[in-house]
């Protein structure tokens, strides 16, 4: 009799712990009380075994199904329901609201008849509330992520991704495909860039190199020179300038003491110094007017003088750097004896062509090296111009929108902008783009 059941489908619940099983039944022993089925599919996901054989004793259920179409038998759908109705038989009679009704329909009273309006309502509204609440749902059964996993294809979705592949429905006849895009990757077409931008009017001796591959050529000082007197000429003074390098120098400098670190109110009694050395020269008085503005955001700062004889512009810068209360020297018995955090220097030009300068700053010099502070330069001429022992020991040096030949031996070089008018370096014919960007202080690295 069991032979009649050969080659039937059937979909067979085994419970929680062996999971419900689909297939084709290829043998029924009566003897061991065995079924044997195959092509398997089991919880809804095709089986790796070929046969797979039940015990009796293991079956909670079983139904016969009707022959799959197009070699499709795996349904989740009936693999969820033949759970929910087995989680169902679990539950009590009152957690059923279906159940529950069946309570109240044995009450003696009969329940009144629906009216011909609420049936037509009911009968409106069917098909949308049968897919929402039609199915019965396990509240308590936890979700099977393992499963659900398995049915997401990663590498097919994340390859197509990849190849720029449009997701979605394919496209209607003459539709155009749109490319994916990276987040930095220009949706407009762009010319191919330029990282030659800056052309002298005679060969550099060095090239630098901005983070973004930009080239900056050296000057020589000559061509500095010419610059600055250009600018004279044109209006924009020393005090103009001095401006701009003090903006520069303070952005640096706070970034050595420490910054927002150190200059807090929690941090009162502990706060940065800096001291500045200064020669006389346009670029000196950029450095006393970075004092003044390190002096007004809360830095302890001295200016230190080298000579007494000072220009009317640096003059000018000095009075004003008094009005912050900081105090002024030009002897270096007076130099701090306190931990100095900063040392700024700018005692010679990046014009300097020689002289005895250097033989009068000895004792300044001695003292700045033997300080644990690093000592930033301002636009002074290259180490190896100098070529004078004992010299500064650099940390980092800042010079003015083309830099000069500057070496190791003058530390990390960084180059800022005075915001200088293109006219003036065509008058001097030379062609200047900007490799500032968006900053008005950037990092030159030596080029190889």
């Amino acid at each position: 009799m069991s032979g009649k059941y050969l080659g039937s489908y059937v979909t067979v619940d085994c419970g929680e712990l062996f999971g419900c099983y689909q297939g084709q039944v290829s043998n029924v022993d009566t003897l061991n009380q065995t079924l044997t089925l195959k092509d398997v599919w089991k919880n809804g996901l095709k089986s790796s075994i070929d046969d797979v054989t039940l015990l009796a004793k293991d079956i909670l259920s079983l139904a016969i199904i009707p022959s799959p179409k197009d070699d499709k038998i795996g349904n989740r759908a009936e693999v969820e329901h033949l759970e929910s109705q087995r989680n169902k038989n679990k539950t009590s009679a009152r957690d059923s609201p279906r159940k529950f009704d069946g309570y109240g329909s044995s009450s003696s009273q009969p329940a009144p008849p629906d009216t011909p309006n609420k049936l037509n309502k009911i009968k409106g509204r069917v098909g949308k509330d049968d897919v929402c609440f039609g199915t019965d749902v396990n509240m308590e059964k936890d979700f099977d992520f393992e499963t659900n996993l398995a049915l997401f294809d990663k590498k097919t979705v994340m390859g197509e991704i990849q190849s720029g592949k449009q997701q979605g429905p394919p496209l209607g006849p003459g539709a155009r495909t749109v490319s994916n895009f990276r987040h930095d990757e220009n949706v407009l077409e762009t010319l191919p860039p330029t990282y030659r931008q800056i052309h002298l009017p005679s060969p550099s001796t060095k090239e630098f190199l901005t983070d973004t591959g930009l080239v900056v050529p050296s000057a020589s000082p000559e061509l500095r020179k010419a610059m600055q007197d250009s600018m004279e000429k044109l209006g924009i003074s020393v005090e103009r300038r001095s401006e701009s390098i003090a903006r520069a120098v303070a952005e640096v400098a706070l970034h050595f003491v420490g910054g927002p670190h150190r200059l807090t109110p929690k941090n009162s009694h502990q706060k940065p110094v800096v001291v500045v050395l200064c020669g006389n020269h346009p670029e000196a008085a950029g450095a006393v007017c970075a004092a003044r503005h390190l002096a007004t955001l809360g830095v302890q700062t001295v200016v230190y003088l080298q000579t007494l004889t000072v220009s009317h512009y640096l003059k000018k810068e000095i009075e004003l750097y008094k009005l912050t209360g900081q105090s002024v020297i030009n002897n270096e018995k007076h130099l701090p004896s306190v931990s100095v955090d900063l040392i700024v220097a700018s005692l010679l030009p990046p014009t300097w062509e020689g002289g005895d300068e250097i033989s009068k700053m000895k004792g300044i010099i001695e003292w700045a090296n033997k300080q644990r502070a690093p000592t930033m330069a301002i636009d002074q001429p290259p180490s190896a111009v100098i070529n004078a022992t004992p010299w500064l020991d650099v940390k980092c040096t800042l010079s003015a929108d083309l830099p000069l030949a500057y070496g190791d031996r003058d530390g990390k070089l960084y180059l800022y902008s005075l915001s200088t008018p293109r006219k003036i370096f065509q008058s001097l014919g030379i062609e200047y783009d900007s490799p500032f960007g968006s900053k008005f202080v950037i990092t030159l690295h030596e080029s190889c």
